[in-house]
């Protein structure tokens, strides 16, 4: 269970370094009140992780994580998880994890860094409310009014950067309080981890924003 009030320090603290903002943690902060849309799924969920795009991922000092209890995980070139108490985790990611991201390359215009790209609530138990609150997210989504996409299911799993779940729905928020768009990550099933591999199912681009630009796949060559 994510601890609300463990969150709201840790993402207080990392604004500290410059990696947050004062509006996105208003923005994470308000969906993790009961009048969301998406609130069962918070309480439903094993941890959240917040994924930080920046330009070094030395930014977030390992000893600032050590000495507020976090454990380091997942750690590759470009990409690190550091596991915070209360089922918090912090990811900085300076390698590609979105569409967004090869869009970015493609026109020549990178956003600055760092920004949050996606706040991940992560379903890792397979039981009968945790999948019964995913099979509902775009239902959930589409009475908002927001724009959705799914990865896997099916028995196809989804597999982005080293680590790989069983499915996943995107949404899109709009109309924020913050004017914000950030998306939200429902990731279902445990987490396998790929010492070896890399996957190519980055964060798909919200539809609502695709407009005329063409998306190369990562795994295209």
């Amino acid at each position: 269970m994510i601890e609300k009030s463990a969150a709201v320090q840790i993402m207080q603290d990392v604004a500290g370094l410059r990696l947050l903002t004062r509006d996105e943690i208003s923005y994470v902060t308000a969906a993790m009140q009961p009048c969301h849309v998406f609130a069962d799924g918070v309480n439903v969920a094993d941890t959240m992780h917040l994924n930080i795009k920046v330009d070094d991922i030395a930014c977030l000092p390992e000893e600032f994580a050590y000495t507020r209890g976090a454990k380091k995980e997942n750690a590759k070139d470009g990409y690190v998880k550091y596991a915070f108490p209360g089922n918090v985790n912090v990811i900085l990611s300076a390698i590609n994890i979105s569409q967004d991201d090869l869009i970015e390359a493609q026109l020549g215009k990178k956003k600055p860094r760092s920004f949050l790209d996606h706040v991940g609530i992560d379903l890792r138990q397979e039981t009968t409310p945790v999948r019964q609150f995913f099979d509902a997210i775009p239902y959930l989504a589409s009475k908002a009014g927001w724009s959705t996409v799914s990865q896997g299911g099916g028995g196809k799993a989804v597999f982005c950067c080293h680590v790989q779940v069983s499915a996943k729905h995107w949404v899109y928020p709009r109309g924020s309080r913050t004017d914000l768009a950030i998306p939200l990550e429902f990731a279902y099933g445990p987490l396998l981890v790929s010492e070896t591999q890399s996957g190519c199912d980055l964060r798909p681009p919200d539809p609502q924003m695709i407009g005329a630009v063409t998306v190369v796949s990562c795994c295209s060559g």
